[in-house]
């Protein structure tokens, strides 16, 4: 069975605060001097608002549930190497470009075994090598069932500031908060080889509401209240 429970955050990311002031005051100071010129002020000001927006999502539960960590785009779904846990496992990438909530939140919930931070290049996010030639951020997380799941922050081609709030030996649960990306950038989720996806390449995904892919010992779960 599934329970619901909403995930509340401010609608405005703490992270854009900076951003929206300084945005504000130069179209308040340009709407001052004239109003044609202080348009494209106000188009940027939107632009910044929409783009650190941070909804409140409904987690979906259950022991064995994979959650998107990130609103975007399923770019990729492969067995590939992970490097973070050395071992093969079960990849899926979300893209996220500059108009998705780029707040980022737990796949699972779980103890933080594990984080790692790697300098990089800014290679367009989209691509696949992103996941190995741009700065990024990996934290390993063992579930309650003793499973592995890796979940990498990428930095994108305009990116430039990884943002991970989670700390090695913190339990999270299953659609917490943890981390933000500037700007266009991908998670890549590394899943045990027994995972079975939930989604295809092409699909459209958000945080914490669209399930990713069901674990091993995940029971057919339907049910909703």
């Amino acid at each position: 069975m599934q329970i619901y429970k909403p995930q509340s955050h401010p609608m405005i990311a703490k992270e854009g605060w900076p951003f929206i002031g300084l945005a504000l005051i130069l179209f308040i100071i340009t709407a001052l001097w004239s109003v044609w010129l202080s348009l494209p002020f106000l188009l940027i000001l939107v632009f910044v608002v929409q783009f650190f927006r941070d909804p409140a999502r409904v987690v979906p539960h259950g022991d064995h549930l994979v959650l998107s960590p990130a609103d975007g785009k399923i770019v990729a779904i492969s067995e590939a190497h992970d490097p973070y846990a050395k071992r093969q496992a079960l990849k899926i990438s979300v893209f996220m470009n500059v108009f998705n909530v780029h707040s980022n939140r737990m796949p699972v919930s779980g103890h933080i075994v594990d984080i790692k931070y790697f300098k990089g290049s800014f290679v367009n996010a989209d691509l696949d090598k992103a996941s190995l030639e741009n700065e990024r951020n990996a934290m390993l997380i063992e579930t309650k069932s003793q499973q592995t799941v890796t979940c990498v922050q990428v930095a994108g081609l305009v990116a430039r500031r990884i943002l991970c709030y989670a700390k090695e030996g913190m339990k999270l649960g299953s659609g917490d908060r943890y981390g933000f990306i500037r700007f266009g950038s991908r998670v890549d989720v590394y899943l045990p080889l027994q995972a079975k996806p939930a989604v295809m390449i092409g699909d459209k995904v958000k945080a914490t509401e669209t399930v990713l892919a069901y674990l091993a010992e995940d029971s057919q779960t339907t049910t909703t209240e």
